[in-house]
């Protein structure tokens, strides 16, 4: 057994160090709440991914948040950009954030997400947010049909699809498209690229980043390549 024992060390002491994967931190996330009914929600993020885990259990899945890295500087003009990588069911609702501004009592913001009612996964809601409204704190900007970027051959297309969300004063962008399918789609192509006006109540300066909602008890939703500027 002695002679065991020092074989074992000596053949470990011969083998190559492996470095420890790198620490995934929501340390650097700024989280604030737009409903927060349902599973709490756990974050990993390391500047470039983004993984978020519901607790088990919670009842309905209704919570709704928006997160910006805290080094992101505050502005008017703006653009968030993630590629949704993985979601654990149809149900997990992700989505892009700008102009979050969070006061401690009051939360606001503009967002872009993925449509998960009645199961139709080929339109994009725009939404403005008040946490300060009476009744639901959300209004919508606009739904937008973009099967035409994300359906082939009359199926949904499987993620990741690549989403990029910019505002310039009143002025809104979206571009998606399905990633390794077609080349990036510059923003005056129709296919992949809709357009809107905000109203004048939500040209004002936050801070961009991402948006989860809806994950059911033990689901999870991840992001990469996170952009924002």
């Amino acid at each position: 057994m002695m002679i065991f024992g020092a074989v074992a060390t000596l053949v470990l002491s011969l083998l190559p160090a492996v470095a420890p994967p790198p620490a995934l931190d929501h340390s650097a996330l700024d989280r604030s709440v737009l409903t927060p009914d349902g599973s709490s929600y756990h974050y990993r993020y390391d500047g470039d991914r983004l993984a978020v885990r519901a607790s088990r259990g919670g009842g309905e899945p209704n919570r709704r948040e928006v997160v910006v890295d805290q080094q992101a500087p505050v502005s008017r003009d703006q653009l968030s950009c993630a590629t949704w990588t993985r979601q654990s069911s149809w149900r997990v609702q992700p989505g892009l954030a700008v102009r979050v501004n969070d006061t401690g009592d009051r939360v606001r913001a503009v967002t872009l997400t993925k449509n998960i009612v009645f199961g139709v996964q080929t339109v994009i809601n725009v939404l403005t947010w008040d946490t300060a409204r009476r009744g639901e704190p959300w209004r919508a900007v606009g739904q937008y049909d973009v099967a035409r970027a994300v359906v082939r051959d009359g199926k949904l297309l499987r993620l990741p699809w690549r989403v990029c969300l910019r505002v310039a004063d009143r002025r809104m962008s979206f571009k998606i498209w399905p990633i390794g399918r077609v080349d990036r789609p510059g923003w005056s192509e129709r296919r992949y690229v809709r357009h809107a006006r905000l109203p004048r109540s939500f040209d004002i300066a936050g801070r961009p980043g991402w948006y989860v909602g809806h994950v059911p008890g033990g689901g999870s939703a991840v992001y990469r390549d996170l952009r924002t500027r």
